[in-house]
């Protein structure tokens, strides 16, 4: 059997390719741009929620980096064994499956070792059946495994991704290791979709860009998987941050209706005397400045999802007709007087009670219960467990270490348990972008409590780091008196070495915590008073 993959499912259109021309991949110099790829990559899994499409547009991108004529991305079927291919450029079959060490890329499997080979058919693991059953020749081969990290913290086999044909001359090394890269990149992508699990995608229980494994976000999986099988309007419940968007999307390209658009419309950031032509489209003349007829986000929804963010901000005057759009599908635009119809789901969020909206008299009470129909509530941080946490940082680490160009891996177990130990009252948008600016500033390999932008101790020390020897040895407490408002007091018997670092930490917790403006009031850098402050 041959090792060419062919798609799980059939692709009826031409496969979506990147935004990215080619040129973008070439350097000044015309070899390939790595970091260019991976950026590219990168920003692939960042932005894209539906599953298939995400794994349609990876393969493209694979193709195009390698200069490839085709790719495809395998997957392990762990109940059966075997591998089975999930996305490819060719739709002559509709699956092949092959026995791990089967063909080169069940070979690839076995070993869990790249193999790269310029004349495919020399190879004893070769089987040609399959390029004479599509006619496809198949002549220049790399196939590299995909290794995720198991719950052991081994690595395991998730998959195998091959690339056919290279349009000038055969691959060599440095495609390999570029190719490795990008495995590892599509790794972190299965694993945080768990779609490595479920190959055929028949239950959904994980979404793209959606994190954790805790109960509460059981039940968001449950409940978007059920939403999705309807037609049903949506009412996302949650405070800010908590991802309210990005279940709006899933249920969106979870559902029938996934070819179609998505729409959203943001009920706080649009003035009221516009929001109902944003909402509705506008005929020319309608009102001075409109030129010509411009159609609303319900009527560019037609075939898809709208999806209305912050619902509870709509202004009473627009509730009405939102409503008649939920009940009947129709509205007129403004200046308008024909009557249109759309079909378009509904899906709303809220991060405000519109029960006592409604009791207040803000919020039409027939409008709550018409959005109400299916009520997704989204946990905060908070309710969720420390590895949610963890996994959504390491995903943002990962993340921005690429964006910035930095060199940072990992977090401290340290840092792991300050982050876990945080409250996060702005939730994930929160620890994003505590993660992000960490990443960025950070001097090592490692994020440390001192490098997490998070609130200090009376110690300037980030809380539920450990104290330098020197202050956990003191023989009494209460000979360390606390800092006054007006000043740092010092005990006598200091070493110069532990006055200058207690001074450092009061200028630190004189800023609110804030380690850059500590430095700059010091005339100091960052790295420099980060390194003083480790010094034993």
């Amino acid at each position: 059997m041959s090792t060419f993959l062919i798609p799980l499912l059939a692709m009826p259109k031409p496969p979506l390719r990147t935004s990215l021309p080619e040129s973008d991949f070439a350097s000044k110099s015309g070899t390939l741009d790595r970091r260019s790829v991976l950026m590219a990559l990168l920003e692939l899994i960042r932005t894209e929620v539906d599953l298939d499409t995400l794994l349609r547009r990876v393969v493209d991108l694979l193709a195009q980096a390698m200069d490839a004529d085709r790719a495809t991305l395998f997957l392990v079927d762990k109940p059966r064994a075997e591998l089975v291919s999930r996305a490819a450029h060719l739709t002559e079959l509709p699956e092949i499956r092959l026995r791990l060490g089967q063909g080169i890329a069940g070979l690839v499997a076995q070993t869990q070792r790249p193999i790269n080979l310029s004349h495919a058919d020399d190879h004893p693991q070769f089987a040609a059946s399959i390029d004479r059953l599509t006619g496809y020749k198949t002549v220049t081969v790399l196939a590299v495994p995909v290794l995720g990290d198991s719950s052991t913290g081994e690595r395991e086999l998730l998959g195998v991704i091959e690339v056919l044909n290279k349009r000038r001359g055969p691959f060599d090394d440095t495609d390999r290791d570029l190719l490795c890269e990008l495995a590892d990149e599509v790794a972190t992508a299965l694993n945080q979709t768990q779609l490595s699990q479920r190959v055929t995608m028949k239950t959904p229980e994980r979404y793209h860009r959606i994190i954790g494994t805790s109960a509460p976000m059981q039940r968001v999986y449950e409940i978007i998987a059920r939403a999705a099988a309807t037609t049903a309007t949506v009412l996302i419940r949650g405070e800010s941050g908590t991802g309210k968007e990005l279940a709006a999307r899933a249920i969106h390209y979870n559902s029938q209706r996934a070819r179609g658009p998505f729409v959203k419309i943001d009920c706080t950031s649009i003035p009221e005397g516009l929001m109902e032509s944003e909402l509705f489209g506008h005929e020319r003349g309608a009102f001075t400045g409109a030129e010509q007829r411009v159609l609303g986000k319900a009527e560019l929804a037609n075939g898809g999802t709208l999806f209305l963010d912050e619902i509870g901000d709509l202004k009473g005057s627009l509730q009405g007709k939102l409503l008649r759009l939920l009940q009947d599908r129709e509205f007129e635009r403004v200046g308008g007087r024909k009557t249109l119809a759309v079909d378009v789901r509904i899906v709303a969020a809220t991060n405000r009670a519109l029960e006592a909206l409604v009791d207040e008299g803000q919020f039409r009470a027939d409008l709550y219960y018409r959005l109400k129909v299916i009520e997704l509530a989204m946990p905060s941080l908070r309710e969720r467990n420390g590895d949610d946490v963890l996994r959504l940082a390491q995903h943002f680490v990962k993340l921005y270490a690429t964006k910035h160009n930095k060199a940072v891996r990992g977090i401290t177990d340290e840092a792991m348990q300050r982050l876990c130990a945080h409250r996060w009252p702005g939730n994930i948008r929160e620890l994003e972008h505590c993660i992000e600016s960490a990443v960025a500033l950070c001097p090592g390999k490692e994020l440390t409590v001192f490098d997490l932008p998070l609130p200090s101790d009376s110690h300037g020390l980030p809380v539920g780091a450990k104290l330098p020897l020197s202050l956990r040895t003191t023989t009494n407490p209460m000979d360390a008196p606390p800092v006054p408002s007006d000043g740092l007091h010092l005990p006598d018997g200091l070493s110069l070495e532990e006055a200058e670092r207690r001074y450092i930490r009061h200028t630190i917790e004189h800023f609110g915590g804030n380690r850059s403006e500590a430095a700059r009031s010091l005339g100091i850098g960052r790295n420099t008073l980060l390194r003083k402050l480790r010094e034993p």
